[in-house]
């Protein structure tokens, strides 16, 4: 007889805002319940992948160790900027600000 606990996992696909303004997209995720220290957020080939496992609240068993996990997948526009994405989590909304790559950028031309 062994004591290891197996885990099933059910994925929940959490709601998003997604902004875009003249510098940047905003992508706001509600994930409540999630921990900051085991949100995961990773860029790899274009995709923004962003995880977060959160315990079953009532569902636990001696055998089973019931876990969800929010998960969402992003294709990225080439302008995104990757070396200077920044992320925030508060009051259950993670909140991830894609800045946009300076060449991308509005400029404004001066008319002489």
């Amino acid at each position: 007889m062994t004591n290891e606990t197996r885990q099933t996992a059910h994925t929940l696909v959490p709601a998003v805002d997604i902004i875009e303004t003249p510098a940047a997209y905003v992508v706001r995720l509600d994930i409540p319940g999630a921990e900051r220290e085991r949100i995961s957020a990773k860029v790899e080939e274009n995709t923004l992948t962003v995880s977060a496992p959160v315990s079953a609240a009532g569902e636990v068993s001696k055998d089973i160790e019931p876990v969800r996990e929010y998960r969402r997948e992003f294709s990225l526009a080439n302008d995104v900027d990757v070396q200077s994405i920044d992320a925030r989590y508060e009051l259950g909304v993670l909140t991830i600000t894609l800045n946009k790559k300076t060449q991308y950028l509005p400029k404004e031309i001066s008319i002489n």
